[in-house]
């Protein structure tokens, strides 16, 4: 079993780093069209890995990565696809506030992407809706200010 957890161990490293690059990238405001092909890449490779060797949460927010990284490069086919995932994942394993918070994030921003306002404006209404359930300020704070983004 010990080559077992060496696995393991290198799907949670790769996955965890792979998951951070992407955010490198995603706050790099001059990406260029290639760092969007491995932002994408990238985002995918972290997901993969935790859904080898992680929890359901883990996996839930690697789906919502990659539906912001859609999201971010007007996407918005790609984006709603994984942010319905995120949304599964989240109410197959009973996630309430903050993260469930932010499927619903996923969702509306994914929907501003289409074009399709009225579903925007319902995930929208559901994201602050379930903020009430953060009881962390400084984590309720941080996804209202996301919303505003949308």
């Amino acid at each position: 079993m010990p080559e077992q957890n060496k696995l393991d161990d290198i799907h949670k490293y790769f996955a965890s780093n792979l998951f951070n690059q992407t955010w490198e990238l995603l706050d790099n405001p001059k990406r260029t069209e290639e760092e969007d092909f491995l932002m994408i890449h990238k985002a995918h490779a972290s997901l993969y890995h935790w859904t080898q060797v992680g929890t359901p949460e883990q996996v839930y927010i690697g789906e919502w990565q990659v539906s912001r990284v859609y999201s971010m490069l007007k996407m918005g086919e790609s984006a709603l696809k994984h942010a319905k995932r995120s949304l599964t994942i989240c109410v197959e394993n009973s996630f309430t506030g903050f993260n469930l918070a932010y499927a619903y994030e996923s969702l509306a921003r994914a929907y501003a992407v289409k074009g399709e306002l009225g579903d925007k404006d319902s995930y929208l209404d559901e994201a602050i809706a379930e903020s009430n359930n953060i009881t962390d300020k400084e984590s309720r704070q941080m996804l209202l200010d996301d919303l505003k983004t949308i």
